[in-house]
């Protein structure tokens, strides 16, 4: 077993809310003890100095020896010996802490009561014994209850960052899956141009390689900004556009005051897919995407909100076979917004007239 010697910078609540604790407790005490003076009518003044001096030392002696308790809680939660063994040290621990604690609480309080009226009470009296013993059978139960808050504050920090860990695994497999199939149907839209326009077929995979660089520099992120995303985005369009220039028109409403707004990485990317999947390859000519994010007041979520819009047309009458989609895309922005936001987020997706489709999502302002 391996001691750590701590000092109060290495304990997982800080030596302020300790202190304000033991005064709290200390306080409760006094009340309790002039609330006794009051019931029982002795017929001496309540000293109020000489009662909340005592009392309060009692309790902040803990904070003094907090280092050593955390290191019986440590003895605990340690993996590397054997039940039996744990039990042993950490009892013997405990019985020898609360001894010391009240040696020193005892000594201190005659040593008061030395000042106040002269008189040093012996060490090693019967009176001093008595109340060595059970004033140590105190001691013993306040340390247990300081060492259970200890081990359950240890829990609660064990279990949400457990809890954090286990969300950012789950985004990055999200994320991880929006890749290969963000990937996949770029490389399909290159294949079909190779035999037409060899070209532009060279040109879209250049286009695709810096596509990719922003893919890894990124790829660690959880949230980006709006620039960024954006950034992504035209580049995106920029090589689907290489491939259908003479049927697609691009267009961006985006001010400059929402670029520094932090939001999911590539949460907005398959919506743009979507558009150029089912709005544009469809189309004979004239297709359109426009691209809007602003703030506004969202009256779902009562706050001011980031909205990220994207609207494209759609040829109903088009003979052309439409695309099969999957659905990962959908899917997965709707789950990687759940995993962000919980249920602070709008996500809707619907047609706003027969050739006009409209997707947008709506979530809190991160900056």
């Amino acid at each position: 077993m391996t001691f750590r010697f701590l000092n109060h910078k290495n304990l997982p609540i800080s030596i302020k809310k300790i202190v304000l604790a033991a005064l709290a407790v200390s306080l409760f005490f006094i009340l309790k003890a002039y609330t006794n003076h009051l019931i029982n009518q002795f017929n001496y003044p309540f000293s109020w100095i000489l009662i909340s001096l005592k009392i309060s030392i009692t309790y902040l002696l803990w904070v003094v020896l907090i280092p050593l308790v955390y290191s019986l809680v440590n003895i605990l939660q340690d993996t590397s010996t054997t039940i039996l063994y744990k039990i042993l040290m950490f009892t013997t621990g405990c019985i020898v802490l609360a001894v010391f604690h009240q040696i020193l609480s005892s000594r201190i309080d005659d040593f008061i009561n030395y000042l106040n009226n002269g008189y040093m009470k012996s060490f090693f009296g019967r009176n001093s014994i008595t109340v060595l013993v059970v004033g140590s059978f105190s001691s013993f139960i306040e340390l247990l209850v300081i060492i259970a808050s200890f081990l359950a504050l240890d829990y609660q920090k064990k279990y949400i960052r457990n809890q954090k860990e286990l969300i950012a695994a789950q985004l990055n497999a999200l994320r991880m899956q929006l890749q290969p199939h963000f990937l996949f149907n770029t490389l399909h839209s290159i294949a079909a141009m190779i035999d037409i326009d060899t070209k532009n077929a060279q040109k879209m995979l250049s286009k695709l390689g810096g596509l990719l660089r922003n893919v890894l520099e990124y790829d660690a992120e959880q949230m980006v900004t709006v620039a960024d995303e954006l950034n992504f985005i035209k580049n995106y369009l920029d090589l689907e556009q290489v491939r259908y220039q003479d049927r697609v028109t691009i267009d961006y409403d985006i001010p400059d005051d929402v670029l520094d707004i932090k939001i999911p990485n590539m949460i907005f990317q398959p919506l743009v897919e979507n558009a150029v999947k089912y709005g544009i390859i469809p189309t004979i000519d004239d297709g359109e995407i426009i691209i809007t994010i602003k703030q506004e007041r969202c009256k779902t979520l009562q706050e001011n909100a980031l909205v990220l819009q994207i609207t494209n047309t759609y040829n109903s009458k088009s003979t052309i076979e439409k695309p099969i989609g999957t659905g990962v895309g959908l899917v997965n922005i709707r789950k990687r917004l759940q995993q962000f936001y919980q249920n602070r987020f709008v996500f809707t997706s619907y047609f706003q007239t027969k050739e006009l489709y409209v997707a947008r999502i709506t979530v809190p302002i991160i900056t």
